[in-house]
């Protein structure tokens, strides 16, 4: 049984354990001259700085550029003026239109016209002498028939012509009353005549004797005005 157990331990015995022994000593001794070069490197590169030197900046011999700071470009306005040439020339006062002083009897009075009275004197057309009569005539804007416009005075006939009786309306005893519808422009001339209100065989007389009637025109802001209006004729024996 001894025999038994002293093989088994034989047996669990690793091999290769005698080459491992072997080998350690061979693996010390490269580690060992491996460290050695280390070692011997490192002291060889300080030794080595030690002895060499770069060269010194101050020994450079190149072209060497100083900056320097340049004073300030002079002014524009430092340049001498021009020369003044003088003129010898006598420099003679103006006599005409010097104001002369005259006493207060012997200056002429003079009226100056105001802006109203120029403005009338200017005008083209005048109606009347004064006040409202005094009219200054604008371009002819007529309105249409049944045209709003505005006026404060309505027209006034000046010169009315009393129409003639047809022979042959009176000969056929017709009479009557003729409405007209009467545009009175701003020269209060007859400017056009609408028969609203007709009786045959008179309208044509009415029309005729309304053309040469002459108004006092219409008054809007005392400006004329053109203006539509109704005007009757009446026709009687």
């Amino acid at each position: 049984m001894t025999s038994t157990v002293a093989s088994t331990v034989f047996e669990r015995v690793p091999i290769g354990a005698a080459d491992l022994k072997a080998n350690s000593q061979r693996m010390f001794r490269k580690g060992l001259l491996i460290s050695a070069g280390i070692h011997l490197a490192i002291i060889g590169i300080y030794m080595l700085t030690q002895i060499w030197h770069p060269p010194d900046e101050a020994a450079y011999t190149g072209r060497v550029i100083k900056m320097q700071t340049l004073p300030p470009p002079p002014p524009l306005s430092s340049a001498p003026p021009p020369p003044v040439i003088p003129i010898n020339q006598e420099i003679v006062k103006p006599t005409i239109g010097t104001p002369v002083p005259v006493p207060d009897a012997q200056a002429p009075e003079q009226t100056i016209m105001t802006q109203q009275e120029l403005s009338q004197a200017l005008s083209p057309v005048g109606l009347g002498t004064a006040g409202k009569d005094s009219l200054v005539i604008a371009s002819d804007e007529l309105p249409g028939e049944g045209e709003f416009v505005y006026y404060e005075d309505e027209p006034v006939p000046v010169t009315q012509v009393t129409p003639k009786y047809p022979e042959m309306a009176r000969d056929a005893q017709v009479q009557g009353r003729v409405v007209l519808h009467v545009l009175v422009g701003k020269d209060g001339r007859v400017k056009n005549v609408k028969v609203i209100r007709s009786v045959k065989m008179l309208d044509e007389a009415a029309v005729a004797a309304i053309k040469q009637w002459v108004f006092k025109p219409a008054l809007s802001n005392n400006k004329p005005v053109a203006v539509w209006v109704e005007v009757p004729m009446d026709f009687h024996f």
